[in-house]
């Protein structure tokens, strides 16, 4: 006789997995994209990229959007991942089979992300837990560009350190995407036969492509432009000085 499932994660095991697979794709994946090309114009030069973040920032509701759609899908994404990180058993060098690779390589990179994630949002957007500036603070005294770019040239670690860094981690993020896309649609039953699923990997491979092709475009641009202090602030952001004070000696307060 079958054990009847004990604990929460046991008797909710079908509804966790599927909003997992779900919350993966929309709204993660969908961030994903979007910050990924809001950060590739970049390349076009600083003011395109300040341009294009200014609109996301002066949407109406900005922070109940960011926690309800980014931040709490991504922390349950996170954390039952882990959950089922730790469950699962690569048999990849037993058996190596193109699928086995992909499940070992999606387990991978699903912990490079994730100390990837981390490590981006500590270093700008909650830098002040860890003895940082502010990060409205920073976005009212600076152009959004000189603001992303001062957190890979002014800091103790040289900027091709944080460049490898990012680079390696979005190249994790989007193989992390792109392959639960392929994973996504065989679970809800989407691509239910060998040709409509090669379809499907073969476009989430190109769409891979394209997004780290984004983000690597993004990090040139961050070192190719020569920083400048003659850059408006904020182009059009001055009224959010107002708000926040300097601190001792005219400096950024933490």
């Amino acid at each position: 006789m079958a054990r009847a499932p004990s604990g929460f994660l046991d008797r909710h095991h079908f509804l966790l997995r599927r909003l997992h697979s779900l919350s993966g794709i929309i709204p993660i994946g969908a961030f994903l994209v979007n910050h990924l090309l809001t950060n590739s114009t970049a390349f076009l030069g600083p003011d395109h990229f300040d341009e294009h973040v200014k609109w996301i920032h002066d949407m109406p509701w900005l922070l109940a959007l960011e926690v309800l759609f980014i931040f709490a899908p991504l922390a349950f994404h996170a954390i039952y991942g882990v959950v089922i990180a730790l469950q699962g058993r690569s048999n990849a060098s037993a058996y190596p089979y193109m699928d086995n690779w992909r499940y070992t390589l999606q387990r991978v990179t699903a912990w490079v992300t994730l100390v990837f994630i981390v490590g981006h949002l500590m270093h700008f957007r909650f830098a002040h837990w860890i003895g940082g500036a502010a990060y409205d603070y920073k976005a009212a005294y600076f152009a959004f560009f000189n603001h992303t770019q001062s957190g890979f040239l002014d800091l103790l670690l040289p900027a091709w350190v944080w460049v490898a860094f990012y680079a390696i981690g979005t190249v994790c993020a989007v193989y992390h995407f792109c392959n639960g896309i392929v994973t996504f649609c065989i679970t809800w039953g989407i691509t239910i036969g060998d040709r409509s699923r090669q379809y499907v990997s073969v476009g989430a491979a190109g769409l891979g492509v394209v997004l780290c092709a984004w983000g690597l475009l993004s990090l040139y641009a961050l070192v190719r432009f020569p920083p400048s202090d003659n850059r408006p602030v904020g182009h059009g952001r001055a009224e959010r000085t107002a708000q926040v004070e300097r601190g001792p000696g005219g400096k950024l307060a933490p």
